[in-house]
């Protein structure tokens, strides 16, 4: 069973996208902040981490920049999502980008692309 770590300081997107993985057959995990996905990324080993960007503490973008350092996440398959269009001049450090709200479809697609391509 793959695992996902689902980060976002809105409960309603967090618990949605939950059920939603769930139903699919994905173990999920929750943080509210980037500094919690960090130690739930430690401790659960994600196989993909969805993370909003705007958070409280520390952010998705630093988020990612934090993950990629440790080479055990360096090919761990990153979403970042956000109410608006990545900013000029950001260094795209994640594998995908949503913009929401994102539709069901989108949401499951783009996970099973992203957990299945290494695997041809």
């Amino acid at each position: 069973m793959k695992t996902i770590l689902v980060m976002d300081d809105e409960r309603s997107i967090v618990n949605a996208w939950k059920r939603i993985l769930q139903f699919e057959g994905y173990r999920v995990v929750t943080a509210s902040n980037g500094r919690e996905g960090l130690v739930a990324a430690n401790e659960e080993n994600p196989d993909l981490i969805i993370t909003d960007r705007s958070m409280p503490i520390m952010d998705g973008v630093e988020f990612c920049r934090q993950l990629k350092r440790e080479l055990e996440f360096s090919r761990v398959p990153v979403v970042l999502t956000s109410a608006h269009n990545p900013r000029p001049g950001d260094t795209v450090i994640w594998d995908e980008f949503w913009l929401k709200p994102v539709s069901i479809e989108v949401l499951l697609a783009s996970v099973r692309h992203l957990l299945t391509r290494d695997d041809a």
